[in-house]
């Protein structure tokens, strides 16, 4: 198959009336949310369009550009998509929380003949009739960095081809067990991330089951701050105010650490542990100032290949394992470069 090296970011496909939400870096919100849809009137599926062409043309919808890790997933599609000589729309609501711009995305791009469809579902369960939609579309669909609820969507008639990421529950747990290890003890608060994602969850519990299997800490706080600095800032400062000897912090995303960091600051404590997840520019940066223990990193880019890679195999009639594996590690003061 003849595949043209082109990557285009398309049209806005909708203009959202929320606004952008709060703690996104200047940089994100300079790129702005990348909402597309392609107008498709051939009327032919996606394998004969794809015949017909030369291109293979994959729609690539995340959660969000609300954060570090979102940009650096884009330039790693970005990357791979010329590396590979394919299309890729790359797509994303304004907010993590607009589980229903995702599930027009995907209906958009079942509609407009994309080949193939990566999707870094906002919810467990909400995008599964959607999915049903791409599979009765003979269109392949591949989770990347996000899980969902695969019982749900096999009750559904639904399926994916592969989940392309790391294990979130033992990446998480890398930070936990580092935690044991090195700190003597005491009072943790947990940061949770948007309700309704699996992989959200999975950090969540992949630290808190290492922490409380110690026997040496005790959880007195456990909020959502929804992955927004600004949310994870005021979180923080009411957990200080009522808990004042909470010694360790777990931030299931890098935004909501950057807010814990910034409340504790405010709040002039020190002896505060904090970790999180993504190793951000800011994380990486507050490691290296000592604000941040550490923070667990899972190479958006290296996932990003990996999906579009995974699409490819499909069309070309491979059958891949359910879990694609990608690379974690913890990144601390010790090991950063």
């Amino acid at each position: 198959m003849k595949r043209k090296v082109v990557s285009i970011l398309m049209a806005a496909a909708m203009v959202l009336s929320c606004a952008a939400c709060g703690g996104q870096s200047d940089q994100a919100k300079t790129e702005g949310a990348a909402k597309t849809e392609e107008a498709a009137d051939t009327g032919e599926d996606a394998e004969d369009a794809s015949k017909d062409s030369g291109d293979v043309k994959i729609a690539y919808i995340v959660k969000a550009m609300s954060d570090q890790f979102w940009i650096d997933m884009k330039e790693g599609a970005d990357k791979a998509a010329e590396e590979l000589g394919v299309v890729v729309d790359f797509q994303a609501p304004e907010k993590e929380t607009d589980v229903e711009v995702q599930i027009q995305y995907v209906e958009n791009a079942i509609t407009s003949g994309y080949n193939a469809i990566i999707l870094s579902a906002a919810d467990s369960k909400a995008l599964n009739p959607s999915i049903v939609k791409a599979n009765e579309a003979n269109i392949p669909v591949v989770l990347v960095n996000d899980t969902i609820d695969m019982e749900a969507l096999e009750a559904d008639g639904g399926k994916v081809e592969t989940y392309v990421g790391i294990d979130q529950y033992e990446a998480a747990a890398l930070a936990g067990s580092y935690a044991v290890e090195n700190i003597d003890g005491g009072k943790v608060a947990l940061l949770e991330g948007v309700a309704g994602v699996d992989a959200l969850d999975q950090r969540l519990a992949g630290f808190k089951d290492k922490i409380e299997e110690s026997g040496k800490f005790e959880i007195v706080a456990s909020q959502t701050a929804n992955c927004d600095r600004n949310e994870a800032f005021n979180v923080v400062q009411n957990i200080l105010t009522s808990n004042p000897d909470v010694n360790v912090i777990w931030a299931v995303n890098a935004e909501m650490g950057q807010g814990a960091i910034q409340a504790i600051e405010q709040a002039g404590k020190s002896g505060i542990s904090v970790f999180d997840f993504d190793a951000s520019d800011d994380d990486m940066e507050a490691i290296g100032n000592g604000t941040l223990v550490g923070s667990v990193a899972q190479y958006p880019d290296l996932q990003a290949k990996g999906a579009i890679q995974a699409c490819l195999d499909v069309l070309d009639g491979k059958t891949l394992e359910a879990h694609t594996v990608t690379k974690a590690e913890l990144i601390t003061k010790d090991n950063m470069k």
